[in-house]
């Protein structure tokens, strides 16, 4: 026999190593493709455990989440995840004139309330004169607020790892904070909008800040359709939102249902009757005035049985008013009282935001379409002051 030509040899040797490295490959290939199911988030339609799903074609890289029942929900532009309902893609999920139909009239009857915060020039001007507007109503200013919040979800914090959401986040004004006060920790932050426009603007804006990319996690959703397990949620800022919310008593059902029964906690800020000249509160029950048109609340008290009809005990609500027309609402699940105090005197612990971030405690996310877009605005008739709409996010004016 004929010993093998040196091509032949090296052409043996290589197909030997490649053997020897094949194993790992597959181990490397398996861990890159493979994931478990996510712990906090859901599929919007049945509730069923959504799964990461990655794939690569050439140098393209293309992401989703993909339910349980093979419902699959795009990651847009590989800037956030897409968990409107409407958003799946299943087997035999097409487009169909009655589905058409349907999206057309809810988009017109949520055009001032969800659709206006999905051009881009709001995305633009939210935080460039925008939200300073709520000065006028009350609101004590963004730093202010996320000492308040910070300070009321301390105790959270205090047990560890956990989840905290900021839905309708708007452009990420008070998103920004929470995840920057988290760094470092062990937790979750999630950013929530219906608009992918303010989605995108909290990306550019944390990217700008210097947060880190893998940090962020924005999701596009409908509050009153959360893509989220029940009790999975820590706690929740929905920051000058509620007003804006199409479907308000759904969206507060489902804040109730996603937090933990033991200890879950929900701060929101808003607009009262008389924040600006002319405004006028909606009719009970959802919002009032052609295209959806904002809702200023009546009193305190009204906004209290709101939560309270949403499964919030009666003892664990409090709401206060800040001004002429801020309302700042709190609710704990699970016994605790929701202490009020002032935003004075909550503006001290900063270093507890400190606390917050060093527990990993922070979560936002992106306010949704049938029931919310984001922190949105008020709806002011008077043409003396324009009206003060809160795209999404934080709940106070920047200061």
């Amino acid at each position: 026999r004929k010993p093998p030509s040196r091509f032949s040899a090296m052409l043996l040797l290589s197909a030997g190593l490649l053997g020897l490295a094949r194993p790992a490959a597959k181990q490397r290939l398996a861990g890159l493709f493979s994931a478990s199911e996510d712990p906090v988030l859901a599929c919007p339609r049945d509730g069923s455990a959504l799964f990461p799903e990655r794939a690569i074609y050439g140098r393209t890289r293309r992401e989703a989440r993909v339910s349980a029942g093979g419902v699959r929900y795009p990651v847009a532009d590989g800037e956030y995840v897409d968990l409107l309902a409407s958003s799946g893609r299943g087997d035999g999920d097409g487009i169909t004139p009655g589905r058409l139909a349907e999206e057309v009239r809810e988009a017109f009857a949520t055009r001032t309330q969800t659709q206006m915060f999905r051009t881009p020039v709001l995305g633009f001007l939210y935080e460039r004169g925008w939200r300073q507007q709520f000065r006028a109503a009350g609101f004590p200013g963004i730093e202010k607020e996320y000492d308040e919040v910070s300070a009321f979800f301390e105790p959270v914090a205090a047990q560890g790892r956990g989840v905290v959401v900021d839905m309708s986040c708007g452009s990420g004004l008070m998103y920004r904070r929470l995840l920057a006060g988290r760094i470092g920790g062990s937790g979750r932050t999630l950013a929530c909008d219906y608009s992918e426009v303010m989605l995108k603007e909290t990306r550019r804006r944390a990217l700008e800040q210097g947060l880190a990319p893998a940090a962020l996690e924005l999701l596009r959703c409908d509050v009153a359709q959360l893509p989220m397990r029940d009790g999975a949620v820590d706690a929740m800022h929905a920051g000058a939102a509620l007003h804006s919310w199409p479907n308000l008593e759904k969206g507060l059902s489902e804040i109730r249902r996603v937090l933990r029964p033991d200890g879950g906690r929900f701060f929101a800020t808003t607009f009262l009757r008389g924040a600006y000249p002319g405004t006028t509160s909606a009719t009970p029950g959802q919002s009032g005035g052609g295209g959806g048109s904002f809702r200023f609340f009546e009193s305190e008290e009204e906004l209290r049985q709101l939560l309270i009809a949403a499964g919030f005990p009666p003892d664990g609500v409090s709401v206060r008013r800040e001004g002429r027309g801020c309302a700042i609402v709190k609710a704990v699940l699970g016994g605790a009282a929701a202490g009020g105090g002032s935003t004075a005197a909550a503006a001290a612990p900063r270093a507890a935001v400190a606390g917050v971030a060093a527990a990993g405690m922070v979560a936002a996310a992106a306010a949704p379409p049938s029931t919310a877009a984001a922190a949105r605005p008020p709806s002011a008739s008077a043409a003396a002051s324009p009206a003060p709409l809160s795209a999404s996010g934080g709940a106070a004016a920047a200061e």
